[in-house]
């Protein structure tokens, strides 16, 4: 199995992503102001809390509430199900929204670009679906075939991606500076290379949202 198998690493980092499909753009920046206040008022304060980011896509249409977590543990134990958990699923069945979608999965190890460590301007959040632990770790191994020249290439921040338990679902999380660094990117003959590779390891069309980020959230500052 490959050494980035997020199965075999011990305990990982887990996010979860909440893709709202919205009725305009008016309504996605209020939503996502609304997710950002109450990210910032209760979830970071919760045990095991990583980071935060809310994003907004470019044609305004859909927000990606996106959680990090210590590990999947922590999360069941102190945000499922809690209170702060059931505020933002009331959020989701307002009327503006017109779609939820819930996906999670352990972070196996990413990419690193020149601009690690910068604020990231535009992200993309890339579901596939695969058909399972096997087909997972075949995308992973092609993602780390790949990873020289995306490594030097100009905005590029990083990309992590997040594998569910059954490897059926595939979460690829790449962020660049600004969107010009992102469309240079997008016109990189290599990258139609790889996605035809992965494509034929998927089960079902992928999904892809390019965004802007509304919110960054981290752990709040602790007392010395």
């Amino acid at each position: 199995m490959l050494s980035a198998d997020p199965w075999a690493t011990g305990p990982a980092q887990f996010a979860t992503f909440e893709i709202l499909r919205v009725d305009g753009a008016a309504a996605a920046t209020a939503l996502a102001d609304r997710i950002a206040g109450e990210t910032t008022t209760w979830i970071r304060h919760l045990p095991g809390f990583a980071a935060g980011h809310v994003h907004i896509s470019l044609d305004g249409t859909t927000v990606v509430h996106h959680l990090l977590w210590e590990t999947e543990e922590a999360y069941r134990m102190w945000y499922f199900g809690s209170a702060a958990s059931q505020v933002l699923a009331e959020l989701t069945k307002g009327p503006q929204v017109l779609a939820a979608t819930a996906r999670s999965g352990l972070a196996a190890p990413g990419l690193s670009g020149p601009a690690a460590g910068e604020p990231p301007g535009i992200v993309a959040v890339a579901t596939r679906h695969l058909g399972g632990r096997d087909s997972a770790v075949a995308v992973l191994e092609l993602l780390a075939r790949s990873g020289d020249w995306k490594r030097a290439f100009p905005g590029f921040i990083s990309a992590t991606p997040y594998v569910s338990q059954d490897g059926r679902t595939f979460v690829n999380y790449p962020m660049w500076t600004d969107e010009a660094a992102y469309r240079a990117w997008m016109a990189d003959p290599r990258i139609s290379e790889g996605q035809q590779e992965i494509a034929r390891l998927e089960t079902a069309a992928p999904e892809y949202l390019v965004c802007s980020v509304a919110a960054r959230i981290g752990i709040p500052a602790r007392a010395s």
